[in-house]
């Protein structure tokens, strides 16, 4: 059996902890750091399946034919446990990590490990934090514990200090893009740009978003940007498509994807370095507008308000930087 990741973009992530499991050099703690959507949770989840696999360490991949293979698909496994927000909770909780430790000081029925992962990790309680801290400063033999986290500001440095770090980066855009299409993910550009650049979560989105119209609202942002289009039909599409965090956070994207092709046709000379500059300029002008709504607390406000006070502010903007070009 081979030595593969559960996603191709994980290749090296998962050779790199394989390889100090064989050696019997895994750290105790592993902080498992990337966006929404890039697999954090299955790299895990795999990783501990292959730990405790009969075959491991002869097999660089969980067997998924053994007795003890057998019990992590029925989820009954009694060495691995698995942390995550409680039903109606947004936070792990002190109890739930007190329960955690207990259960890692146990010894394994099966081992060699005993094995924990805290699902959105960045959520604990400072309670719950100063609780994992007691553990992961005395860690129990032969436990491995995976934090997976989104925001790895929200936890204190002190947790960091006792992790080995693991950075699950968004994968290349053609790395991300192969994937998609062979899970036959239609319009997989526009998923994948909605998405923020993470595959798992640009599937969901293609199952779940119209993206033809995510195409055309796209279309209608850069007409608006370029041409000057009237922002009021723009307004109303997105608003019918989008919530307002969505389409703010989309029209940032947009842009800044806008700002870099100003440069590249600057850098190769495409582009009257007069004209470029003045576009970038005002481009850069509309991305710190989106980035102040976006901070704004808009939630008591229509989307379709918001949107078009924005894109009137914009257009203002607009107006302002040709009346200084052409003073």
């Amino acid at each position: 059996m081979t030595d593969s990741a559960p996603y191709p973009w994980q290749q090296s992530q998962w050779s790199q902890l394989s390889q100090s499991a064989a050696a019997e050099r895994l750290h105790h703690a592993t902080l498992v750091s990337g966006q929404a959507g890039v697999g954090k949770r299955d790299f895990a989840v795999s990783i501990a399946k292959l730990l405790l696999c009969l075959e491991f360490p002869k097999q660089r991949q969980a067997c998924g034919q053994c007795a003890r293979c057998q019990l992590m698909q029925a989820g009954t496994h009694p060495d691995f446990t698995f942390v995550d927000w409680l039903e109606k909770s947004s936070v792990i909780s002190v109890d739930q990590v007190r329960k955690l430790s207990d259960q890692l000081h146990l010894t394994a029925t099966y081992g060699p490990y005993r094995i924990a992962i805290i699902n959105r990790a960045d959520t604990m309680t400072s309670a719950a934090c100063n609780s994992l801290l007691k553990t992961l400063e005395e860690p129990p033999g032969r436990c491995a514990l995976f934090l997976l986290s989104e925001r790895d500001a929200a936890l204190p440095a002190t947790i960091h200090s006792r992790c080995q770090r693991i950075l699950m980066p968004v994968p290349e855009s053609a790395a991300a893009l192969s994937w998609l299409r062979d899970q036959k993910i239609a319009e997989a550009e526009v998923a994948l740009e909605f998405a923020r650049g993470a595959p798992l979560l640009a599937a969901i989105f293609a199952r779940e978003r119209d993206l033809s119209a995510i195409g055309n609202i796209r279309e209608q942002w850069r007409q608006f940007l370029l041409a000057d289009k009237s922002p009021a039909a723009l307004a109303a599409e997105a608003a019918n498509v989008l919530d307002t965090r969505e389409s703010l956070t989309l029209f940032m994207q947009w842009t800044t994807d806008l700002v870099k092709n100003v440069e590249f046709s600057l850098a190769d000379g495409r582009s009257s370095s007069e004209g470029a500059l003045t576009e970038r300029k005002f481009l850069s002008q509309a991305l710190q507008l989106l980035q102040q709504s976006l901070r704004f607390d808009n939630a008591s406000l229509k989307t379709l308000a918001v949107l078009e006070g924005v894109l009137a502010d914009i257009r203002i903007q607009r107006i302002r930087t040709r009346a200084e070009n052409s003073a």
